[in-house]
């Protein structure tokens, strides 16, 4: 007789395994589609969240945490190193809002699904001539392209993000004139060390004078006059791999057209950088980690 019909007569069930109680759990607590891709692929248990709600993504971030599921950002660019356990990828399709703000400055709140024709359609010309159809996420996951001390030229003035722990925290201007103050304990602790690593040789070497060579954009710390420290410049180029964004806030930017010399093959004091950001950010591996390419 097998184990589940003998489990029904006797008025038993069949144990359940732990990625299929995260998956139940999942679809209990999210308004979003839950699709379980199952346990035997090749690369392991994956399952699809599409969450209808911000909320949505805090609950499971939690329940990833719980079962130790690393939490992706769907259509994120790698390269990535192959996850040792289950995989949650999530797309923010679905989380489209975006509304322009008042005042004299043209400024829009933008959630991370909104696709980048609407983006270009409603005035931003930094995404004109862009794949319409890639998200606000996906852009800001993707390899950043401006050079070192530059990243005021995307037209990121700040982001709502969920952290790796759960905290939920603004990153935007950060400076003696910037009102705004970091109201958890997390960033306040992951601030001062980031500084503390913008300073170091390590950064100074993953800067060849023109480009910024690692994938965290940590020159958002150091940035070329007259532009101020913006936090949420550290989110471009993050592959998903440092936080959710839930939100952020964008203006104006002309596209981005200057070419500039060919970049530096990174060395082992750029890979040495970006696993230290990822380490204060992500210590428990909550998100994925970049492939490190072989020097």
């Amino acid at each position: 007789m097998q184990p589940s019909r003998r489990a029904f007569l006797l008025g038993r069930r069949p144990a359940q395994t732990p990625w299929a109680a995260f998956v139940q759990r999942l679809a209990l607590v999210c308004q979003g589609q839950v699709r379980d891709l199952g346990e035997g692929g090749a690369g392991g248990a994956c399952a699809v969240l599409t969450p209808a709600r911000d909320a949505d993504a805090a609950h499971a971030r939690a329940l990833c945490a719980e079962y130790r599921v690393v939490l992706e950002l769907e259509g994120a660019a790698g390269p990535y190193a192959p996850a040792a356990g289950p995989r949650l990828r999530v797309d923010p399709s679905l989380l489209a809002g975006l509304a322009r703000l008042g005042g004299d400055a043209p400024r829009w709140r933008a959630q991370p699904g909104v696709p980048l024709a609407a983006l270009a359609q409603a005035g931003l010309r930094q995404f004109a001539g862009l794949p319409g159809d890639m998200t606000l996420a996906q852009w800001l996951a993707a390899p950043a392209l401006w050079p070192a001390g530059r990243c005021a030229a995307s037209g990121l003035l700040a982001a709502d993000v969920m952290l790796a722990d759960g905290v939920e925290e603004t990153l935007g201007p950060f400076g003696e004139s910037d009102v705004q103050p970091l109201r958890s304990a997390t960033v306040q602790r992951l601030v001062p060390a980031l500084f503390q690593l913008a300073s170091g040789g390590d950064a100074f070497a993953t800067r060849d004078g023109y480009h910024w060579l690692g994938r965290y954009r940590l020159d958002a710390l150091k940035p070329e006059v007259p532009a101020g420290v913006n936090l949420a410049h550290l989110l471009l180029g993050h592959g998903g791999t440092l936080a959710w964004v839930q939100s952020v806030m964008l203006t104006d930017a002309p596209a981005w057209t200057e070419e500039g010399p060919e970049p530096e093959t990174p060395g082992l004091a750029t890979f040495r950088l970006d696993a230290r950001v990822k380490a204060l950010f992500d210590p428990d591996g909550r998100f994925p980690l970049f492939q490190a390419r072989e020097i």
